[in-house]
């Protein structure tokens, strides 16, 4: 009989790296983002004019909550389809929920991919698929990020995509350039131990991180490394039409995740179709932007971000108080709120899973 995982040494690690601190830090900052942003709208007073709603307002409204859940759906779609299994939805549900409960309370720089292992393990995917569905979500997003911006300048020309003063300004250009590089970088990587040597990763690795200031990281570097490995070995006979689903599935969570902003303001400003791209652009760039940002999720930053990438769609200043909390929340806070509901759960499920595996 093969050893089963230690669920208490699990339950310990996950409970170990989440403290209540965790949660309340993205929404202090969150907080603060939202105050600046309202005393920068309201320095030169509180604008006359009457906060109106646009026509079929109560449509975009819909749209936002049906963008959401699409984005969910698409989120768990993929998880399906990476999985292999036909795991029930209320497994998808949690798996999905503590996953961006992970990303939403670490930067999004340091990630939290040993977390969401041992999650979509718990819900009976062994260990070593579990590891390649974290190693190949997190390609298959970063893949669409970049491919995402030579096809938007096909459609916007460079010149309006960055013509807000505010990217200039506050360095969001270089910031952007610095992100989008950081992940060009990384899917090379990702691209090159995936699907062409993974033998190379290894050792471009071990070279890397026989400098001086790296050598404490090491370990945590080559273990990547064997997991891109082990990862290339799990997909390598997977099907053309897996790919394909693989590919619609993560479109669908960023495109369903920009669109609920689009929607968000369309409830008090109409837009063009031309205004449309201009916003779902924009909203990327501040996606690559977030990345590099210290805080949890970009809490506090994404905010201010926000009203500076957009505010030139938003006619009606003040609906920007309202505009600005509903995308953060349907994109954002609900995250946090379901893994503070959740979490508690999972960890006295497994601690049940444990202790029916001690009786047998």
């Amino acid at each position: 009989m093969s050893k089963q995982p230690d669920t208490a040494s699990e339950n310990r690690s996950v409970a170990s790296r989440f403290k209540p601190s965790m949660v309340i830090w993205p929404i202090l900052f969150g907080l603060v983002g939202v105050g600046y942003m309202f005393w920068r709208e309201m320095r030169n007073g509180i604008p006359d004019e009457p906060l109106t709603l646009a026509n079929h307002w109560w449509v975009f409204v819909i749209l936002v909550v049906l963008f959401t859940l699409f984005k969910d759906f698409s989120g768990m779609y993929r998880l399906r389809v990476m999985s292999g299994m036909p795991l029930k939805f209320r497994q998808l549900f949690r798996i999905r929920m503590l996953y961006e409960f992970t990303s939403a309370v670490t930067p999004s720089a340091a990630g939290g991919s040993s977390l969401e292992v041992l999650f979509i393990h718990r819900e009976g995917v062994k260990v070593s698929r579990a590891t390649s569905m974290t190693i190949l979500a997190l390609f298959m997003d970063e893949m669409l990020m970049i491919i995402l911006f030579p096809l938007l300048l096909l459609l916007i020309p460079y010149s309006e995509l960055f013509t807000s003063e505010g990217y200039f300004q506050y360095g969001y250009l270089w910031a952007f350039l610095i992100g989008y590089a950081m992940k060009f970088v990384w899917v090379t990587i990702l691209f090159i131990g995936l699907f062409c040597k993974s033998t190379i990763i290894v050792k471009i690795i071990g070279l890397i991180f026989k400098l001086k200031f790296l050598r404490k990281y090491k370990m945590r570097g080559l273990r990547t490394a064997l997991e891109i490995r082990n990862c290339a070995l799990e997909i390598q006979h997977e099907s053309f039409g897996y790919w394909v689903r693989m590919f619609l599935s993560t479109a669908g969570i960023w495109v369903f995740r920009f669109l609920i902003a689009n929607a968000a303001i369309m409830i008090f400003n109409p837009l063009t179709g031309a205004d449309n791209m201009m916003c779902f652009a924009r909203q990327y760039i501040l996606g690559i932007v977030t990345m590099i940002v210290p805080t949890p999720g970009g809490s506090g930053f994404a905010e201010v971000m926000f009203d500076d990438f957009l505010s030139e769609y938003i006619t009606q200043k003040v609906s920007t108080m309202v505009i600005t909390p509903v995308w953060r929340i349907c994109t954002y806070y609900y995250y946090l709120i379901a893994g503070v509901i959740i979490l508690p759960q999972w960890l006295g499920r497994s601690k049940l899973i444990r202790k029916h595996r001690e009786k047998e």
